[in-house]
């Protein structure tokens, strides 16, 4: 029986969705500032989609790496249980 430690498991699970709504928050605190920065309405809409924008693209640069890993890891765990699973029945 392997010795895991719980809360290290439950985010690596979690990753995915830890960094998602990571990622929202991000946007949504971009879209906030630059809304406040921006005078009038229409410069405040612009300034806050042109930061949510800008802010979208600094995040997929410095998150995407881990989403990158988080996907090298699922396709791993996928071989690997696939390759048990013909083991197992070429054993049979």
């Amino acid at each position: 029986m392997e010795n895991k430690m719980f809360l290290s498991s439950l985010i690596v699970k979690w990753l995915e969705w830890i960094i998602e709504i990571g990622l929202w928050a991000l946007l949504v605190g971009f879209f906030t500032y630059g809304f406040t920065m921006g005078d009038g309405f229409f410069g405040s809409i612009f300034l806050g989609l042109f930061s949510m924008l800008a802010g979208g693209i600094f995040s997929a640069l410095t998150v995407g790496v881990f989403l990158v890993l988080n996907d090298i890891r699922r396709t791993l765990n996928n071989a690997v249980a696939r390759n048990d699973v013909e083991g197992a029945i070429s054993d049979a």
